[in-house]
């Protein structure tokens, strides 16, 4: 993990206290909607998750922040 990831890592693991986001708490802090995230799991892309049981969905932070540096746009200026 790099400096930067590792700063949002320790600011999402502050703001939650847990390892393991909810869906509707990975939504949230990745700025996108549950539905999407659904859509996401059924089609195979996106983010590893954990599913309980029971039906719960659970997001790592790991996942979610290796997804919010993925999702960057890179920019170049000459």
């Amino acid at each position: 993990m790099s400096t930067d990831e590792k700063m949002i890592f320790e600011m999402l693991y502050n703001k939650h206290k847990k390892l393991l986001l909810s869906k509707k708490e990975c939504a949230f802090e990745i700025n996108r909607s549950c539905s999407s995230l659904d859509r996401d799991r059924k089609s195979s892309v996106g983010m590893q998750y954990i599913k309980e049981s029971n039906g719960n969905v659970y997001y790592p932070l790991t996942e979610i922040v290796k997804f919010i540096f993925s999702s960057q746009t890179k920019t170049f200026s000459f």
